[in-house]
């Protein structure tokens, strides 16, 4: 009776672990691993698990970019700035709103892998900034880079603000998107990545002696999400949200 009982939990067992592996396989949730194991270099598999497939960043290659970062070539060739503003969608919004010889470099879909691109072109253009201001990280958060790669990234970006001859720099933490668009990658990063990069930023920060603009930003959130009522997509800010991170800025450029 004992080996019959032994038996037959055995093919219970192997009837039930059939029936899981091929739920798993019509769910598509094996290839989800297996991808989320491949995630790049310190990126957490579980936070690429959790949020699904971070796409890769290719916006350089894209022509609407190219030709927008040109035309912000043409205008500031050799120019002079008392403030540099750099960033994504999120700070492109404001447009050229902060001032006399302060200028919006900000583009949709920027990430610290373009940054690093048009800061280049900009040095060799003969822009110039006593100013800087990095808003970056958003992006990264959602594209597929790893933590090495990001912060990397940014040290070069700080690199190059210097050749700009900004005698002072300030990186702003990236955005929190609400918390339905977290949880969607074609949206947004989820916000353990944005934690993530949050913490790259301020290590750069500290080990590249730059200010990183902590707590100012935080009327915009509600705990580590962005507030319902400043936006209307989740991610970028409505006219109130727009009032309120203008004035953040503006407060900050003052200060300087």
């Amino acid at each position: 009776m004992n080996r019959w009982l032994t038996k037959g939990s055995l093919y219970l067992n192997m009837a039930l672990l059939a029936t899981l592996l091929t739920i798993v396989f019509q769910a598509g949730l094996f290839e989800q691993w297996r991808e989320a194991l491949r995630a790049p270099g310190n990126m957490s598999p579980l936070v690429a698990l959790a949020s699904g497939q971070p796409k890769p960043d290719n916006v350089t290659a894209i022509p609407w970019w190219q030709d927008e970062v040109q035309y912000r070539l043409n205008i500031t060739r050799n120019q002079q700035y008392n403030n540099c503003v750099f960033g994504d969608s999120i700070t492109s919004g404001l447009g050229n709103t902060l001032g006399d010889r302060t200028f919006n470099f900000a583009l949709s879909g920027m990430s610290s892998v373009s940054l690093i691109e048009q800061l280049r072109r900009e040095w060799m253009a003969g822009a110039r900034c006593r100013q800087v201001i990095i808003a970056m990280g958003t992006n990264d958060a959602e594209y597929l880079i790893s933590n090495e790669q990001f912060a990397n990234n940014m040290r070069q970006a700080i690199a190059l603000s210097r050749q700009l001859q900004a005698t002072r720099i300030v990186l702003l933490p990236a955005f929190y998107s609400t918390l339905a668009a977290s949880k969607n990658i074609d949206v947004a990063g989820p916000i353990a990545r944005v934690n993530e990069i949050n913490g790259l930023l301020q290590q750069v920060a500290t080990s590249e002696q730059v200010i990183l603009l902590n707590g100012r930003l935080q009327p915009l959130y509600q705990g580590q999400a962005l507030r319902e009522d400043l936006t209307s997509d989740g991610v970028h800010f409505n006219a109130k949200g727009r009032i309120i991170y203008r004035n953040v800025l503006l407060q900050l450029l003052q200060s300087a």
